[in-house]
């Protein structure tokens, strides 16, 4: 019981480092650009096709960093995310995620488990499973989640690599902060 009374509280002060981030980018414009999207995709599909490195340049600078469970340093891979809406109860929400390889690191498979917190569902996929993937281009996917009651949720991902010389697992929580649209 103590352990896992320690556990949470770290989940929460992660949670709530991650919520801070989150709430100073409240207020900006949440338009999508059409295009944005698929210059993403292309330049994406350019790297993977060229056999090149994936730099910060496809990554969308509205995008966070997942909150890391585990504690360690993110040698062979790390994750962010983006909510493309403002969390609002009962209204789907879709949530791009973005699993990024470090350089020079060859995955040649990926497992990703998503888990919904309490409060929260998950209207799409619980599992993804990946193989011939290009050298060090960035794995996204996008997931539906639909939040029951205000306050505070949390998507966790579990997230299995293998690459030719190791296996790695790594569990992110994704935090959303929904409302109430009744009050």
């Amino acid at each position: 019981m103590i352990v896992s009374r320690h556990m949470r509280t770290s989940v929460d002060l992660a949670s709530a480092i991650v919520l801070t981030a989150l709430v100073g980018g409240c207020g900006q414009s949440t338009s999508v650009d059409p295009g944005a999207t698929h210059t993403t995709h292309v330049s994406k599909s350019r790297s993977a096709a060229t056999g090149g490195q994936a730099s910060d340049a496809v990554i969308d600078p509205d995008m966070v960093s997942a909150v890391n469970l585990n504690g360690s340093g993110g040698n062979v891979f790390s994750m962010k995310f983006k909510l493309e809406s403002r969390p609002a109860v009962t209204t789907p929400l879709e949530v791009t995620v973005l699993m990024i390889p470090a350089p020079a690191v060859e995955i040649i498979h990926v497992h990703m488990l998503f888990q919904p917190g309490d409060g929260l569902l998950l209207s799409t996929e619980r599992d993804i499973d990946r193989r011939d993937l290009a050298t060090g281009a960035p794995i996204e996917q996008r997931v539906t989640v639909v939040p029951q009651q205000s306050g505070v949720l949390n998507l966790n991902a579990t997230v299995l690599v293998d690459t030719a010389t190791e296996s790695v697992s790594r569990t992110y929580a994704i935090p959303v902060i929904a409302s109430d649209t009744h009050s």
